[in-house]
C-alpha cells in the first residue's frame, strides 16, 4: 500500500461514528468500489456497443463484461471544456483531446484502465495485496480472499461499463445507469464489510421497490482521491423483486 494509496482512508463521520464496542471490518472510504466516480460518469454521454465488439478490447474487464454495454460517446469535445473538466478531476478520454480516428478503442481502453485503477486502489484500502489478485476472475484455492477481490472487480467493471438496454440498437445513445443494489450487496457479503452504528446500506435517497427494505435517508458524502468531497444524492438501483431491472449485476 503506502503513500500511493493515501487517498484511501477510514470513513468520515458523515457516514459512521466511532463505537468502541463495535468491531468494524473493511469499512473504508469510499465504502463501495468506484463509488466516488458515479456523479462524473452520470454527466457523460453514452452509446450502446455489443459485447462481441468491445470485450476483446478490455485488458481488465473483458471477463466481466459479457453483455452489451454502454461506452462513452465518441464525439470530440471543445479543448477549453476538456481543460476545465480535467482540472476539476473529471475523466477526459484520450480521443477527445487527440481526435483519434479509432475513438471506440480509445474510449473502451481508457474506461478499462480506470476500472483497473479503481480495483487496485480499493483492494489496497481493504488491506488486501492487489498483486496477489491480478486475475480476480480466476478461481484460486490458495487465496481465501479471492471471492472478495472478484466482487470488487465486478463492481468497478459494472460501474465503468453499465449494461445497455436490450431493446436498443447498436450505437444508440443511452443514459448512464448505476449498478444494481444486488451487486453492491454481493460485494458487502464477499468482503464481509461491517461498519458501526448505522450499518451499511446500498440504497439511500429515492424510494425502494421493496417496502420492507426502505432506502436509507440521503445524501451520502464520500471522498475522491486527493480528499475532494463527493456528494451522492441516491445510491444504487433497487432491483429487489424486479427480474428485468435496468441496471448491472450478475
Amino acid at each position: 500500500a503506502g503513500s500511493a494509496w493515501s487517498g484511501v482512508e477510514g470513513l468520515s463521520q458523515e457516514l459512521f461514528t466511532t463505537n468502541a464496542a463495535c468491531s468494524q471490518r473493511h469499512c473504508i472510504n469510499p465504502l463501495f468500489p468506484a463509488l466516488e466516480q458515479l456523479p462524473t460518469l452520470e454527466t457523460m454521454k453514452w452509446r450502446k456497443q455489443p459485447a462481441a465488439k468491445i470485450s476483446s478490447l478490455m485488458s481488465f474487464c473483458g471477463q466481466v463484461v459479457n453483455y452489451d454495454a454502454m461506452v462513452p460517446n465518441s464525439t470530440q469535445t471543445d479543448p477549453a471544456q476538456l481543460d476545465e473538466e480535467y482540472s476539476e478531476g473529471h475523466i477526459v478520454l484520450d480521443y477527445q483531446a487527440t481526435g483519434s480516428k479509432d475513438s471506440l478503442m480509445e474510449s473502451v481502453a481508457l474506461m478499462d484502465r480506470a476500472a483497473a485503477r479503481s480495483y487496485f486502489m480499493h483492494l489496497s484500502g481493504l488491506g488486501i495485496e492487489a498483486w496477489d489478485h491480478t486475475d480476480p476472475m480466476e478461481v484460486s484455492d490458495q487465496h481465501p480472499l479471492r471471492p472478495c477481490a472478484r466482487s470488487v472487480a465486478e463492481m468497478v467493471c459494472f460501474t465503468y461499463f453499465p449494461k445497455a438496454p436490450a431493446a436498443l440498437k447498436e450505437d444508440a445513445e443511452v443514459k448512464y445507469q448505476r449498478p444494481c443494489q444486488s451487486a453492491c450487496q454481493s460485494y458487502l457479503q464477499a468482503c464481509s464489510v461491517q461498519c458501526c452504528d448505522e450499518g451499511v446500506s446500498c440504497l439511500w435517497g429515492g424510494a425502494s421497490v421493496d417496502a420492507s427494505r426502505p432506502a436509507t435517508v440521503g445524501p451520502v458524502r464520500t471522498e475522491a482521491q486527493g480528499g475532494k468531497e463527493v456528494l451522492l444524492e441516491v445510491g444504487y438501483v433497487d432491483d429487489s423483486g424486479t427480474a428485468n431491472a435496468a441496471c448491472t449485476a450478475r
